[in-house]
């Protein structure tokens, strides 16, 4: 069953906002977009349910991934099922420099 979540928060709070959705829910799309008068960010993830990643090519097979914080340390965290990569190209990062919007590829 899949859903579509709605968020609305400030710019600075993204990523810890972003991180914390999307280690609840398995995400099958992620949009970034300023609000109307650009004073702050409304987040739409699209997901299903939080599966046990068996098959996960991001966090290989135990649902845990280590994450950078921003004060420079690390910490396992649970998976997203969205590497790095797809991460800073969302602008789901600190100082991401992009806002494309992410889909989970399909291998059907």
């Amino acid at each position: 069953m899949s859903f579509e979540i709605r968020i609305l928060c400030e710019h600075p709070d993204v990523p810890r906002i972003a991180q914390t959705v999307l280690a609840s829910v398995d995400a099958t799309s992620v949009r970034r977009m300023p609000t109307s008068d650009g004073t702050r960010t409304r987040l739409y993830i699209n997901a299903d349910h939080r599966s046990n990643h068996a098959d996960c090519t991001v966090c290989d097979d135990d649902g845990m991934v280590l994450w950078a914080l921003p004060n420079g340390s690390e910490q396992r965290r649970p998976c997203t099922g969205m590497d790095y990569e797809d991460l800073l190209a969302a602008g789901l990062v600190r100082h991401s420099p992009y806002r494309q919007t992410w889909r989970r590829s399909t291998h059907d």
